[in-house]
């Protein structure tokens, strides 16, 4: 039998893993929002004290990038059957849902996007796009606007959260407080497709508005896409 040899770490075992650090990171992101995470904080959740994290965690950045990542990999990627349009609709939803269970995670996807899990929605959304006879522009360009549509719309639905918190009204009630707002409008006149929104738009008023917008503007997006597809000769 061959001789097996084991080296053991000279040191202290860790006594936290990166892993466990990024989930307690993410907790507190989801509960009290993104500024409320610091080393500090972060190793309070664990019962550790700040300088301790920095055996595993580098920085503040590194922080961030371990919990993009952490949310990522719990989210995995969607392997939607059917064609390209089926396939970047299946992304577009699942990356919306991730986004509404981590609002934080809106504006930090921007620039902590390079881990394995990150990359992999990157990859599957590619892997739609590839042998459509687009050069690697074209690919990252339409890859790029979708994850703008989504994120941008997540962004506008966490926006409206935030309002109903902070003036205690939800959308109805505070459309129906607009009245003298939408008359003096009306009234000034230099607004008049403004002032037929206001007159004859049902959206506003529609209690699904916001999953409708998502599935309609979903769907002009990827007739746009499907232009270009079909320009190129797909």
């Amino acid at each position: 039998m061959s001789e097996i040899k084991v080296t053991l770490a000279r040191g202290r075992l860790p006594a936290y893993s990166r892993g466990q650090i990024a989930v307690a990171a993410v907790a507190i992101a989801d509960r009290e929002g993104i500024d409320a995470v610091s080393m500090r904080r972060v190793a309070a959740e664990i019962g550790t004290k700040a300088m301790s994290l920095y055996r595993y965690v580098r920085s503040k950045d590194e922080l961030l990038a371990l919990m993009v990542e952490r949310v990522m990999a719990d989210a995995g990627v969607p392997e939607a059957a059917g064609d390209w349009r089926e396939r970047l609709r299946e992304i577009a939803y699942h990356t919306r849902a991730v986004l509404k269970r981590h609002p934080w995670l809106i504006m930090l996807s921007i620039r902590f996007s390079f881990g394995p899990s990150s990359l992999a929605l990157t990859e599957a959304t590619l892997r739609v796009l590839d042998h459509h006879q687009l050069d690697a522009d074209g690919m990252l360009l339409i890859a790029n606007v979708l994850a703008t549509f989504t994120r941008g719309h997540a962004a506008q639905e966490f926006a409206e959260q935030l309002a109903e918190a902070r003036s205690e009204l939800d959308h109805d009630e505070w459309i129906s407080g607009q009245g003298d707002v939408g008359e003096a409008i009306r009234a000034d006149g230099r607004f008049p497709l403004f002032t037929r929104i206001i007159d004859d738009a049902k959206a506003p008023h529609d209690p699904d508005r916001s999953e409708r917008s998502f599935a309609e503007g979903l769907e002009y997006l990827l007739d746009g896409i499907g232009l270009r597809l079909e320009g190129r000769g797909a």
